[in-house]
């Protein structure tokens, strides 16, 4: 698998093993379980995955085996998520945007994934937008195929963050435009997602997400593709901590998306970094 560099601003950078300990062992877990009961409405905790560490090559030992893949796990109670995520220490935690009509069924199957799409097991899934600096072109740090060429994927810097607010911002408004009006934003640790929770979004078909998508892309909105078309079906959780820059993926009010201080302040900096 090829390795990037990580060329990130000032004052972010992987967090360590025993940074992420730190910051784990003092969140608390029920406010990852408020989000998915009062904004994504879910009846309990969805299906969740953990990279142990495969960008930032810190990882704990017993799981160097697992280093490039992605483990998932269900969790019955806001207690099991915790046990699961301090004997992990991941990286990154995720969780499976998918609608299961039986979701302990879903989760022991091995054709998870793609296969989901044409699945009848399948209800709907959550409708976000994903919008990243490294989609942006830059005039320091260039296009996303430069950032590639370069070997440095995840580079980005104060000139294409504070367009990636802007373009949020941009698609918000189309978005409420289009009619849907239950949107969430949660800044990912290096940019932004955009939840849809209507039950337009939640139902809309796979066929359909992929023109809305497009449509969005040749307007010139800085989207992941993949993630709007539902086949990238992960998204970072709510409240975890982005491993790869050492900031707490937190949900924010969209009317204050440009006045807060994602580089410098809480609740987006982990104590360790303070």
């Amino acid at each position: 698998m090829t390795k990037f560099r990580h060329c990130y601003p000032v004052n972010h950078r992987p967090a360590k093993v025993r940074e992420r300990e730190l910051y784990y062992s003092r969140l608390d877990f029920r406010r990852i379980e408020s989000w998915f009961r009062e904004k994504a409405r879910r009846g309990k905790l969805p299906i969740f995955e953990v990279d142990p560490g495969n960008e930032s090559g810190y990882f704990k030992r017993r799981y160097a085996d697992k280093v490039g893949k992605l483990l998932f796990f269900t969790a019955g109670s806001v207690d099991d998520l915790k046990e699961m995520v301090l004997e992990y220490l991941p990286e990154d935690l995720y969780y499976d945007r998918n609608i299961y009509r039986d979701q302990d069924r879903c989760a022991e199957c091995d054709d998870r994934g793609e296969k989901c799409l044409n699945c009848e097991g399948l209800s709907g899934q959550e409708l976000m937008f994903d919008i990243d600096p490294e989609n942006i072109e830059c005039p320091n740090c260039g296009t996303l195929e430069d950032r590639v060429k370069g070997r440095s994927m995840f580079q980005f810097c104060y000139i294409c963050f504070n367009r990636a607010i802007d373009e949020t911002v941009r698609l918000y408004d189309e978005l409420l435009g289009k009619g849907f009006t239950d949107l969430s934003v949660v800044f990912s640790g290096r940019g932004f997602h955009i939840y849809v929770f209507d039950e337009a979004g939640l139902k809309m078909g796979f066929e359909e997400r992929k023109r809305l998508g497009e449509s969005l892309l040749r307007r010139g909105f800085p989207i992941d593709q993949w993630v709007t078309d539902g086949e990238a079906r992960l998204a970072r959780v709510p409240f975890s901590l982005n491993g790869l820059v050492s900031r707490v993926c937190t949900p924010i009010k969209i009317e204050e998306i440009r006045k807060n201080n994602y580089w410098r302040d809480r609740p987006f900096v982990p104590d360790f970094l303070l």
